[in-house]
C-alpha cells in the first residue's frame, strides 16, 4: 500500500543502498531530506553555523514531497559500537573494545583498537548492515517504497 502526499502523488521507491549511504555521511549540523516523489536528495544546514539556501529551504518548508532523514542523533553511532563490541566472540578483543568506549575520545579510541585488532574491516560491514536496518525502518515509518539492488 503507498501512502500518498497531500498533493496525491505516489512515492518513488528508493533503494535502501541510497538511503544508508545517505545516513553514513550524516555529520553536525545538516539535516538530509528526500523528495519521495522524485528520489532526489537535499542537504540543509540547521541554521545555526552555516547560510541556508533560502530557496530551497522555502521549497522543502512549503511542500510534502520532502522527509527528513534521521540525523546522526537519532542514528546514535555510538549504540552501533558498542553492539559490534559486545557481539565480539574474542573476550580479549570485545573488552579492549569496551573499554575504548568509556572516557575520553571513545570513537578514536575505539577505531584505534579496531585497527590493532584487525577488525576494521569486519566493524564496517556490520555498521553498513545497521544503517540498511535503519534505512528500512525509516521507509517503513514513512511509508516510502523500498527495494535492494541485486548483487
Amino acid at each position: 500500500m503507498f501512502i500518498r502526499n497531500k498533493e496525491g502523488r505516489v512515492p518513488v521507491t528508493v533503494h535502501l543502498e541510497d538511503i544508508a549511504g545517505k545516513l553514513e555521511e550524516t555529520m553536525d549540523h545538516w539535516e538530509q531530506y528526500l523528495n519521495v516523489v522524485t528520489g532526489v536528495f537535499e542537504a540543509l544546514p540547521d541554521g545555526m553555523y552555516i547560510e541556508a539556501d533560502e530557496e530551497l529551504v522555502e521549497r522543502i518548508e512549503g511542500s510534502t514531497d520532502y522527509v527528513r532523514l534521521p540525523n546522526q542523533y537519532e542514528i546514535h553511532e555510538y549504540r552501533i559500537m558498542k553492539w559490534f563490541a559486545a557481539a565480539t566472540p574474542n573476550q580479549r578483543k570485545q573488552t579492549a573494545l569496551l573499554r575504548a568506549l568509556n572516557g575520553r575520545r571513545p570513537y578514536r579510541r575505539f577505531k584505534d583498537e579496531l585497527n590493532y585488532h584487525g577488525l576494521t574491516e569486519t566493524y564496517y560491514a556490520f555498521r553498513s548492515l545497521e544503517f540498511m536496518k535503519i534505512a528500512k525502518e525509516w521507509c517503513e515509518d514513512n511509508g516510502i517504497p523500498f527495494r535492494t539492488r541485486k548483487k
